[in-house]
C-alpha cells in the first residue's frame, strides 16, 4: 500500500494541477509562523474595529492578480489570498521599484502597509513587499498578470 502524501504536499499537488484545493489553503500550513511574526489574516484586515483606517498591518498571501495599467501612472494593483479571504493592495511606483522582484515575480508575498477604507472598499497601501515563497510548499504560478 502506498503511504498517503503529507497534507501540505497533497495541497501543493492540487494547486499544481487545478489551481486550488478543497482540502486546505497553502497559507494555512504556515499560519502559526506568520501569526508569531505579527502577520494578520485577510479577515482581520476587513474588520474595521481591529484594523481601522491608517493602521499599519502585515499581511501575507498567494498572489492572485497583478495589474499595472498604463493609465495608472505607474501604480500596481495586486490581490493576494490567504485561508480567510482576499486583500487588495496598492503598490505605488517608488515601492514597486524598491521591491520590484517581489512585486513582479513572487507567488507568495508578505506585505507591510497601511489600511485604507472608502465605504465598503478596503485595501492596503503597500510600503514593503517580500517574497516568502521559500517558507511554504512549492506553488505553481497562479497569478494572472496584466501589464
Amino acid at each position: 500500500m502506498i503511504p498517503a502524501a503529507p497534507p501540505d504536499l497533497d495541497v501543493g499537488h492540487d494547486y499544481a494541477v487545478v489551481g486550488l484545493s478543497l482540502k486546505a489553503h497553502p497559507v494555512s500550513f504556515i499560519r502559526d509562523d506568520l501569526t508569531a511574526k505579527g502577520v494578520i489574516t485577510a479577515a482581520q484586515v476587513k474588520d474595521a474595529n481591529s484594523t481601522p483606517t491608517g493602521r499599519f498591518v502585515t499581511v501575507a498571501g498567494i498572489v492572485l492578480f497583478r495589474q499595472r495599467p498604463g493609465t495608472a501612472k505607474g501604480i500596481m494593483f495586486m490581490t493576494i489570498e490567504d485561508e480567510t479571504g482576499r486583500v487588495d493592495l496598492i503598490v505605488r511606483p517608488n515601492v514597486y521599484e524598491r521591491f520590484r522582484s517581489a512585486a513582479v515575480y513572487a507567488k507568495l508575498v508578505l506585505v507591510r502597509g497601511k489600511v485604507e477604507r472608502q465605504g465598503q472598499v478596503v485595501h492596503v497601501l503597500a510600503h514593503r513587499l517580500e517574497d516568502i515563497e521559500h517558507v511554504t510548499i512549492e506553488l505553481p504560478r497562479l497569478s494572472r498578470d496584466f501589464r
